[in-house]
């Protein structure tokens, strides 16, 4: 598995549309963001969850400041400090 915390500015780009073979869930801890799954958005807060399937199209829309962890399965070794 592949842990990440991102750690989102204010006025941050928004993560372009795009799929990869790993299933993802992403755990908002502070802030709001919108999280589009095949077309379909949320808005997930502190506390929510929202999972990605394997492959699926997503993308993140920043609505302000916010952290959160997101988690790939199996590991995803091309993102910066993935590694193994």
């Amino acid at each position: 598995m592949t842990f990440a915390y991102w750690d989102i500015a204010d006025g941050a780009a928004d993560l372009h549309e795009h799929g990869h073979e790993q299933e993802e869930v992403w755990h908002i801890i502070e802030g709001e963001i919108a999280l589009t799954v095949e077309g379909e958005e949320r808005r997930l807060r502190p506390g929510m969850a929202a999972i990605v399937p394997s492959n699926a199209h997503h993308s993140a829309r920043v609505l302000g400041p916010c952290r959160a962890l997101v988690a790939d399965y199996p590991l995803r070794p091309n993102l910066p400090g993935g590694g193994n």
